[in-house]
């Protein structure tokens, strides 16, 4: 993949991420600075190593698409709080942090969909593997799952270190169950699409 071919994504990432950082900088909000920085890391390290990887350009915005709601998330207030604890609509609500659908909830699912849809292209694309297409699902939504046990190792090391907004242990479980859902639910659409074709 050419660089030039990517350039819209390396400026629209660069123009979201600098205001947010910005942003968070201006109100120290540090826990949205660090998320900031993981953010350029994770998409600059896509973007930088495209013409190796050859994501197509549709999943290099999906994660671009990501990382914008992941700093609207912090930057919005809504109902007297941020984005992030903003609740969808309830269709479980046991008190506390044990509350579906959030905006937050959205996002995982949302994100390790897009990460088990790049780890199925890594497999096909790159290793070179054209069959067992139920086994290269499978290992996609683990390697999609297992990222996403990192971003929670991520937060709750935040947590011990500043005040956050990240959650508690049902927190915690609820993001690893959507996580686990889009990986899922991603794949299926995929394959589903690609069949009708």
């Amino acid at each position: 993949m050419k660089e030039h071919s990517i350039m819209p994504l390396w400026v629209c990432n660069g123009l979201y991420l600098i205001v947010g950082g910005w942003y968070f900088l201006q109100n120290l909000n540090f826990e949205f600075v660090i998320y900031v920085g993981v953010i350029i890391a994770i998409i600059g390290g896509v973007l930088g190593t495209a013409s190796m990887t050859k994501f197509p350009h549709w999943l290099l915005w999906l994660l671009s698409l990501w990382g914008l709601l992941h700093v609207l998330g912090g930057a919005v207030h809504i109902d007297g709080g941020v984005l992030f604890g903003y609740r969808i609509y309830p269709f479980l609500d046991f008190g506390g942090d044990f509350y579906v659908l959030k905006y937050d909830q959205f996002v995982h699912m949302y994100l390790y969909g897009v990460v088990a849809l790049m780890a199925r292209h890594l497999l096909v694309t790159t290793l070179a593997i054209s069959t067992h297409t139920k086994l290269v699902a499978l290992f996609s939504i683990m390697a999609a799952v297992g990222v996403s046990v990192l971003n929670e190792i991520m937060e709750f090391i935040i947590s011990l270190n500043m005040k956050n907004g990240v959650g508690g242990y049902e927190n915690t479980m609820l993001d690893l169950i959507f996580n686990l859902s889009g990986a899922v639910v991603a794949l299926c659409l995929y394959q589903y699409t690609n069949w009708k074709k």
